[in-house]
């Protein structure tokens, strides 16, 4: 399933370190954040696998006065995600229920914080992941809830979308949750998961608020 690679949450991160990259008064040549992964007791409770824990890295060269700059941000992008029945749709088992997890560093200017992740709303997030993934339609948003992120309350907003099954060669509607940036240490926190719906019906989404709220980070 398509839906389940890397590539859903990389979009937002490019777009992330892209923006703080054009911060060339502030931001310095390289900037790091930290790791953030799901404790293993909740990867037990709820039977999702870490597929997943990497590095993403990403360099923008920006110029000014004549003169050329590159920006290099690295972020953390962690990936969990378990088998789902889809025997109703006709799908039998799917790895289709996915739950990722992306770090990008703050900036720190005059001791104020800046960055522009974290201004973002879970609707621009989701814009952000749209315009770089064609696999992905049809989003709607349909609620919100609360959800405790590393200590932080946050709110974890549900939309409705079409999602392509390039395996089986068919779409399949789903569920997209993302959360709001939560600023942890240095860095800002993002969680999203995708699971299937049939007909609005669903089971993960208390699995996706444990999984969040097992959070780990620095």
């Amino acid at each position: 399933m398509t839906l389940t690679r890397r590539g859903l949450l990389a979009a937002g991160a490019t777009a992330g370190a892209s923006a703080l990259a054009g911060c060339t008064d502030f931001v310095a040549d390289s900037l790091s954040s930290d790791r953030a992964t799901v404790a293993r007791a909740a990867l037990q409770e709820t039977g999702y696998a870490e597929r997943t824990v990497e590095e993403v890295v990403v360099e923008r060269t920006v110029g000014r006065f004549g003169l050329e700059r590159t920006i290099e941000a690295r972020n953390w992008y962690a990936e969990y995600d378990r088998a789902i029945a889809l025997d109703a749709l006709g799908l039998g088992r799917l790895q289709a229920s996915v739950v990722s997890v992306l770090t990008t560093p703050q900036v720190s200017v005059l001791g104020k914080t800046f960055n522009p992740v974290g201004d973002y709303s879970t609707d621009e997030l989701v814009a952000l992941i749209q315009s770089r993934y064609d696999e992905l339609e049809g989003v709607e948003r349909v609620g919100e809830e609360s959800v405790s992120v590393l200590g932080t309350e946050t709110t974890l907003v549900r939309y409705r979308a079409e999602a392509r099954l390039i395996d089986a060669g068919t779409t399949v509607d789903v569920f997209l949750q993302v959360s709001e940036p939560v600023a942890h240490g240095d860095d800002f926190v993002i969680g999203v998961a995708v699971f299937p719906q049939a007909r609005g019906f669903e089971t993960e989404s208390g699995n996706v608020r444990t999984l969040l709220e097992a959070l780990e980070h620095g």
